[in-house]
């Protein structure tokens, strides 16, 4: 059953977010994954190079609060479209992170839209402590604009 209060989780390992929404789990999942448009709405992430698919490498290009510029590369490791992306990658015991976003339908329109990372390993645990609350803002902020970008569209 869909919670009114949204499951939330920030510590140094993880990092969960969740949020309403009112639209299709297909129109969460478009926008998702219509990379080539997140430079017009999404707050951290400026442009994904690679294709989205299961199994294939991506190339992710963010920018912090301070205008820092970012690259990764990542794995996408989950793909069940209008449901859950995943992507992450690891280095044995070193290292390991996952970022999910997980769509889950709540009645007609309405979706709960969950968006979360997770650090393991010993350089996991420090790399987590060291951007686990920026890391919660910047996914509120994309939660919020994702929210605002598909309710807005569905008036328009």
């Amino acid at each position: 059953p869909f919670e009114s209060k949204p499951q939330t989780v920030c510590t140094r390992t993880e990092v969960r977010t969740e949020i309403s929404i009112l639209a299709s789990p297909k129109q969460v999942w478009s926008l998702l994954l219509n990379t080539t448009y997140y430079p017009k709405w999404h707050p951290y992430i400026t442009a994904i190079e690679g294709e989205i698919e299961l199994g294939k490498k991506i190339k992710v290009f963010t920018i912090d609060e301070q205008k820092k510029e970012g690259v990764f590369k990542a794995y996408i490791l989950t793909l069940e479209p209008t449901k859950e992306l995943a992507w992450g990658g690891s280095l044995g015991f070193i290292f390991s992170a996952r970022h999910y976003y997980i769509i889950e339908s709540v009645g007609h329109d309405t979706v709960r839209f969950v968006q979360g990372e997770y650090w393991k390993g010993w350089l996991g645990k420090w790399y987590g402590k060291k951007i686990y609350q920026n890391t919660f803002e910047s996914f509120n902020l994309m939660n919020q604009s994702m929210k605002l970008v598909l309710e807005s569209s569905i008036k328009d």
